[in-house]
């Protein structure tokens, strides 16, 4: 794979000044477990009528675990992006 454009190597130089433990709280925790875990259980209240409290909190660690894994491998792969740019 190429390196980063300009563009796009000077947006990833803000957002990596927050550092790699927030960026993956912040997007992958709660972004992907909150905002996955609003939908389906939207989907779900929609499609059935009801709502399911276990589940609701099932999904919340579930989503925030993938959102977790799949941060930690985009900021890798950004970095290296950003690395071979130079």
């Amino acid at each position: 794979m190429s390196g980063m454009n300009e563009a796009q190597a000077a947006k990833w130089s803000r957002r990596r000044q927050m550092g790699k433990a927030k960026y993956v709280m912040y997007l992958g925790v709660a972004a992907w477990g909150f905002i996955l875990t609003g939908l389906t259980t939207l989907s779900e209240w929609l499609t059935m009528g009801t709502y399911t409290p276990n589940w609701f909190f099932a999904r919340l660690v579930v989503f925030s675990f993938i959102g977790f894994f799949v941060m930690n491998l985009r900021w890798e792969n950004q970095e290296r992006k950003f690395k071979e740019r130079k």
